[in-house]
């Protein structure tokens, strides 16, 4: 199931883009990455169509909600990569983005959880843990890209 690693490569190169390619190159690649993340559930969940029918309209709202957070999380790292690069750190800022991390991942967990029941109430629960362990695996995928992508913070 290495496929989905295609979404995981394309957020890196997404964020850490010169400014020269603005932000149709940003869309662009939340675009892809979306794309490939859809493929990856209709391919590996195997749902009938009955389930299809309900299942995806669903789908489309969650992705909708999960996208708004991880908007400000991209743009928390792009801003991050571009103070690192002009050595504009400091412990407020450090403090700030602490905080702003915590919040967005605690917001995406806490849209995860309202979705579950909704998604239980239209596919079986086996098939309702297939997608959150899907949805984990294209996650952490793309988070330990960023980890190798992403400048390790300084600190004297």
């Amino acid at each position: 199931m290495n496929h989905y690693l295609a979404a995981a490569i394309a957020i890196p190169a997404v964020l850490l883009s010169s400014p020269a390619n603005g932000q149709t190159s940003v869309e662009e690649g939340r675009a892809m990455v979306q794309e490939a993340r859809v493929e990856i559930i209709r391919s590996e969940l195997r749902l009938t169509e009955e389930e299809a029918a309900a299942f995806w309209p669903l789908h489309a709202a969650y992705s909708a909600e999960t996208a708004d957070v991880m908007d400000r999380y991209t743009a928390m790292i792009a801003e991050y990569v571009q103070r690192y690069d002009n050595g504009d750190l400091s412990d407020e800022y450090a403090i700030e983005l602490m905080s702003r991390f915590f919040a967005i991942k605690r917001e995406l967990l806490d849209v995860k959880t309202r979705f579950l029941p909704k998604f239980k109430e239209v596919v079986p629960p086996l098939k309702v843990a297939r997608f959150y362990h899907l949805e984990n695996k294209i996650d952490a995928d793309i988070d330990a890209q960023l980890a190798i992508a992403v400048p390790l913070i300084e600190s004297e």
